[in-house]
C-alpha cells in the first residue's frame, strides 16, 4: 500500500511544477489559442489537492464537496482548453460540460441527503472517466495528424486514467467512508491523477505548442516560397512586356530625333532616349535581383589559382577605368602560388559589382582592390577583399540601407542606377556566407570588403594556362570598338591571356592614345561613329604618333573579297572577323608579333540560327545577363529594321549606322543569316548602291530567324 500523506505532498508538489510549467509555456506562446485558459487547469487542481490533504484526517463533508468542485472545475478547464488549441467546438465539449454539472448535483445530493459513500466514488470517477474518454476521441481525432509526438505523450497519460479510474469504480463502488483513503485503488488513482499525469499533460502541452511553431513556420516559409515564386514570376513577366513598349519608344523617340528640323526639339528627345535606356538597364537589374531571390542552388567550386585570377579581372575592368582618367591597381597580400576552391563565378560577379561601382563614382583619384590574409589554418583560409576608393563618400545614415534593393545614395541618385547594384551583391555575398561591411567618409571615400572562407585548393588540380611558346600572351593592346556587347566579350578574351588593353570607342579617342602611348598591337573596328577604319589609317600615316610599327588588326565582319583587298593594301596585318571567336583572335594577336602569313578565311555556318553562339559567350557573361542580351536584341530588331526603311531616305549615314551595329550583334548571337544579309544591305549603302527590296527581304529574313529562334529555345526548356 501506497502511502497517502505522502502522496497528497508529493501530487502538490507535481502540480505546482506543471503549473510553473505551464506559466512559462504560456509566457513563450501566448498567442496561441486555449493555452492562457490551460494556466488555470494546475491551478485547480493544486487547490482541490490542498484542501484534500487539510480534509483527509477531519473527515468534513464540505471540504470533500469544495475539493471535489475544484477537481470538476479544473476538468472543464482541461477540456475547453484543449478544445480551443485544437479548434475544435464540437457538440462534445458541451456535452462533457453538461455531464460536468449534473456529476457534481448528483454528488452534492449524496454527500448532504441521501448520504452515499459507494455512489459518491462512483461518480467522481465517472467524471474523470468522462473527462479522457473526451479528450482521447478529441486529440486522437483532431490533434494526432499535425501534432504526432505531443498527441502521443497527451494519448499515454489519458490511456493510464481511463484504465485507472474504470479499474477504481469497479473495486471501490463499496468502500466506506472511513475505508477509501487506505485502499490502495485510491492510491493508485491519486499517483496517476496527481503525479504522472500532471507532469505528462506539462510535457504534452510544450510539445503541442513548439510543434504548432513548427507548423506555423513551415507554412511561413512555404508561403514566402511560393510568394518569392510569385513575385519572380510578375517581375520576369512584367519585365519582358515592357521591352516591346519601350524599345518602340526608344525607337520613335531617335526617330524623331534624326528627322527633327529645328534644334528646340533635340533636348527632348534625347531626355527621352535617355530615360528609355535608363529603364532598360533598370529591366534587366530587376530580372536578375528576381532569379537570385528564387535561386537557392549549390556552390559550383573549383580550384582557382588567386593571384592569376585576379589579375585577368584586372585586366578586364582596367580599360573602364583608364577612360575616366582613374587609376586602378591590385594590391595582392598572399603567396602568389596559393590556390583555393570557390565558386569563381560567383565571386567573380561580386568584385565586377564593387569594382565597377567604385569606377563609376570616382572621377579623380584611384581605386583599388585589396586581398589580405584574415585567418590561415591547414584546410581553411580567411580571406578579405577590399575595394577602397577616393570618391566622394557615404552619408553615415545612408550606409546600412544600401544593401536593400532600390536604395541609392545620395552620389548614387546624381550618377544614376537601379540601385539594385549593391542589393545584388550583398544576396550573392550570403550565398557564399559573408556579408558586405560599408565604411566611408564624405570628401575621403569609401571601403566595400567582406571576409570569406575559402578551401585551399591542391597547386597540382589547377588547370595550368598553356604555355606561352604557343601564343602570345601579356601584350599592350588598343582595342577600338563602339559596340558594348563586342567591347566586352573581346576584353574578356584578351584578358584571359594576360593583355592589357586600352578601350576606344571613335576614331578620333583612337588616334590620341596612339599620340600618347605605345602599343603591341591595335584591333581597330573598320566602321566607327566618326571614322571608317580606313580613314583612321589614312590620318595617321600623315602624322607623328607612337605607333608606325605597331601591327594593326582589322576588326570587322565585312568580309567580301573587295574590302579584304582593301584593308591588305592599306598595311592591316590580319582580319578578326566578327562574331568573334577566341581561337581565332588570340591567333592573330599571336601572329601579329610574327612574320606569320595571316588566315583570312572566317568560318560562318550558313543557318538561320548557330545555336553555338550562346555557349561561346557563357565565360564572358552571366546566365541572366546573356538572357536579357538576347531579349533586347529580339525584341527590338523588328522595330530597328523598320526604322531603317524609314531613315534610308532620309538619312543615308544614320542608316548605316544603325545597319553596322544591327549586324554585328546579330552575328554574334548566331542569327547568322539576318547579320550578313544586313552587312550586305550596309555595303551596298556604302558604296552609293540602292537596296531595292533589300529592307523588307531583311524583315522577312529576321520572322524566319526568329522562328528558329523560338523553336530552339522551346526544345531547351522542354529538356
Amino acid at each position: 500500500m501506497l502511502d497517502t500523506a505522502t502522496l497528497f505532498y508529493t501530487s502538490a508538489a507535481a502540480i505546482f511544477v506543471m503549473a510553473l510549467l505551464n506559466f512559462i509555456t504560456w509566457r513563450a506562446n501566448r498567442n496561441f489559442v486555449g493555452i492562457g485558459l490551460y494556466v488555470w487547469y494546475p491551478v485547480c487542481l493544486l487547490v482541490g489537492i490542498i484542501i484534500s490533504a487539510i480534509e483527509a484526517p477531519q473527515q468534513h463533508d464540505h471540504f470533500i464537496t469544495l475539493a471535489n468542485f475544484f477537481f470538476i472545475c479544473g476538468s472543464v478547464i482541461h477540456v475547453l482548453a484543449i478544445n480551443r488549441f485544437l479548434n475544435y467546438n464540437g457538440l462534445l465539449t458541451y456535452f462533457f460540460i453538461f455531464v460536468s454539472c449534473c456529476l457534481f448535483i448528483s454528488f452534492t445530493y449524496f454527500m448532504f441527503i441521501a448520504v452515499d459513500i459507494s455512489a459518491q466514488v462512483l461518480l467522481i470517477d465517472l467524471h474523470r472517466f468522462v473527462e479522457a474518454a473526451c479528450l482521447f476521441y478529441i486529440v486522437s481525432r483532431y490533434g494526432r495528424s499535425k501534432y504526432p509526438s505531443a498527441s502521443l505523450v497527451y494519448l499515454i497519460a489519458l490511456s493510464m486514467s481511463l484504465l485507472v479510474f474504470a479499474a477504481r469504480a469497479l473495486v471501490m463502488t463499496h468502500s466506506e467512508h472511513t475505508t477509501q483513503f487506505d485502499n490502495d485503488w485510491f492510491s493508485v488513482a491519486l499517483l496517476v491523477k496527481g503525479v504522472l499525469a500532471p507532469m505528462l499533460f506539462a510535457a504534452g502541452v510544450a510539445l503541442f505548442c513548439n510543434e504548432r511553431r513548427e507548423l506555423n513556420l513551415n507554412q511561413l516559409t512555404s508561403k514566402t516560397q511560393k510568394d518569392l515564386e510569385i513575385r519572380g514570376m510578375f517581375l520576369s513577366t512584367i519585365s519582358h512586356e515592357i521591352r516591346t513598349p519601350l524599345n518602340g519608344i526608344l525607337g520613335s523617340a531617335q526617330l524623331i530625333l534624326n528627322q527633327a528640323s529645328t534644334p528646340k526639339n533635340k533636348p527632348y528627345c534625347e531626355a527621352i532616349i535617355n530615360s528609355a535606356e535608363s529603364l532598360t538597364l533598370l529591366i534587366d537589374k530587376v530580372l536578375e535581383y528576381a532569379s537570385l531571390e528564387q535561386s537557392d542552388e549549390a556552390l559550383y567550386e573549383e580550384d582557382v589559382e588567386l593571384h592569376t585570377w585576379l589579375n585577368n579581372l584586372c585586366l578586364l575592368l582596367s580599360p573602364l577605368a583608364e577612360q575616366k582618367g582613374v587609376k586602378f591597381e591590385l594590391n595582392y597580400n598572399l603567396a602568389k602560388q596559393a590556390c583555393y576552391y570557390c565558386d569563381h563565378q560567383k565571386l567573380r560577379q561580386i568584385l565586377i559589382n564593387l569594382v565597377g561601382n567604385a569606377i563609376k563614382f570616382t572621377d579623380q583619384g584611384k581605386v583599388t582592390l585589396k586581398v589580405d590574409l584574415l585567418h590561415g589554418g591547414q584546410e581553411e583560409h580567411t580571406l578579405s577583399f577590399s575595394v577602397i576608393d577616393s570618391g566622394p563618400g557615404i552619408e553615415e545614415d545612408e550606409i546600412q540601407y544600401l544593401t536593400e534593393p532600390y536604395v541609392q545614395s545620395s552620389a548614387g541618385k546624381l550618377k544614376g542606377g537601379s540601385g539594385l547594384g549593391l542589393a545584388i551583391t550583398s544576396r550573392l555575398l550570403a550565398h557564399l556566407g559573408s556579408q558586405l561591411n560599408i565604411t566611408s567618409h564624405l570628401g575621403e571615400g569609401s571601403t566595400f570588403s567582406f571576409a570569406v572562407k575559402l578551401t585551399v585548393g591542391e597547386l597540382s588540380l589547377v588547370e595550368k594556362r598553356p604555355k606561352s611558346d604557343n601564343y602570345r600572351t601579356g601584350l599592350d593592346v588598343l582595342l577600338v570598338e563602339d559596340l558594348e556587347l563586342n567591347q566586352k566579350i573581346a576584353i574578356e578574351f584578351m584578358a584571359e591571356d594576360e593583355h592589357r588593353v586600352k578601350l576606344a570607342t571613335d576614331g578620333r579617342s583612337a588616334i590620341e592614345l596612339l599620340k600618347q602611348h605605345h602599343f603591341d598591337v591595335v584591333l581597330l573596328d573598320m566602321n566607327l561613329p566618326d571614322f571608317s577604319g580606313q580613314e583612321v589609317i589614312r590620318k595617321l600615316k600623315t602624322m607623328d604618333h607612337r605607333n608606325h610599327r605597331t601591327p594593326i588588326l582589322a576588326f570587322t565582319a565585312s568580309l567580301s573579297p573587295d574590302e579584304v583587298k582593301e584593308y591588305l593594301a592599306l598595311g592591316i596585318k590580319d582580319i578578326v572577323g566578327k562574331p568573334i571567336k577566341q581561337e581565332k583572335l588570340r591567333q592573330a594577336l599571336s601572329d601579329s608579333q610574327s612574320n606569320q602569313t595571316p588566315n583570312i578565311s572566317v568560318a560562318l555556318k550558313d543557318v538561320l540560327y548557330d545555336e553555338t553562339a550562346a555557349e561561346l559567350m557563357a565565360n564572358t557573361f552571366a546566365e541572366q545577363e546573356l538572357i536579357s542580351i538576347y531579349n533586347e536584341f529580339v525584341l527590338s530588331a523588328r522595330n530597328k529594321l523598320l526604322r531603317c526603311q524609314q531613315l534610308v531616305g532620309n538619312d543615308k549615314e544614320q542608316c548605316i549606322k544603325l545597319l553596322h551595329r544591327q549586324a554585328s550583334t546579330a552575328l554574334q548571337l548566331g542569327f547568322n543569316r539576318y547579320g550578313m544579309a544586313l552587312k550586305k544591305i550596309e555595303r551596298r549603302l556604302l558604296d552609293g548602291k540602292t537596296i531595292d527590296e533589300g529592307l523588307a527581304e531583311g524583315l522577312d529574313l529576321w520572322q524566319q530567324s526568329l522562328e528558329q529562334y523560338l523553336k530552339f529555345m522551346r526544345s531547351q526548356t522542354l529538356r
